[in-house]
């Protein structure tokens, strides 16, 4: 009886180890896409391609910038859905995004992708920041709902 009742709890602790270790690289594979959907966004910005923008964004998102002013005001910048893909895809000089240490936090088919960036055009930096990007997961693909991002002159 003893022997019967080691294996049964051997067995449902075996289980047990499974689903956790099924669980946790569910959410790294969920972690890994997220990454590669704001990939996917700064390399359509490097690119200036609509499509790249389109295929990746909820249409109808909002879009906000703040930077502050030189008397410490803070300033807004908001775009909707069209504007931003218009404005991102308009030609131009050349522009790299680059961000580190994303923080990305996922409940259901919700999600947040958080990062400090550097902009630069040209090959010239011109500003830092912190990136917060929400997504939403539709169809089991993740799409980028709203943006928003902070606008420093320096000190990121």
């Amino acid at each position: 009886m003893k022997i019967l009742l080691k294996s049964l709890l051997l067995i449902i602790y075996s289980v047990c180890l499974s689903a956790a270790a099924a669980q946790g690289s569910t959410e790294d594979e969920q972690r890994q896409a997220i990454l590669a959907v704001a990939d996917a966004f700064f390399e359509a910005l490097a690119n200036r391609d609509r499509a790249g923008l389109e295929a990746i964004l909820v249409p109808g998102s909002l879009n906000i910038a703040t930077s502050q002013s030189a008397d410490g005001e803070t300033n807004y910048s908001i775009r909707d859905y069209q504007e931003m893909v218009s404005s991102l895809s308009r030609p131009g000089g050349s522009r790299t995004e680059r961000y580190w240490d994303a923080t990305v936090l996922i409940r259901g088919d919700i999600a947040v992708f958080w990062a400090p960036y550097d902009f630069h055009v040209e090959g010239a930096f011109t500003h830092c920041g912190i990136d917060s990007f929400q997504l939403v997961k539709r169809q089991g693909q993740w799409l980028l709902s709203n943006l928003s991002w902070t606008i420093e002159p320096s000190g990121c």
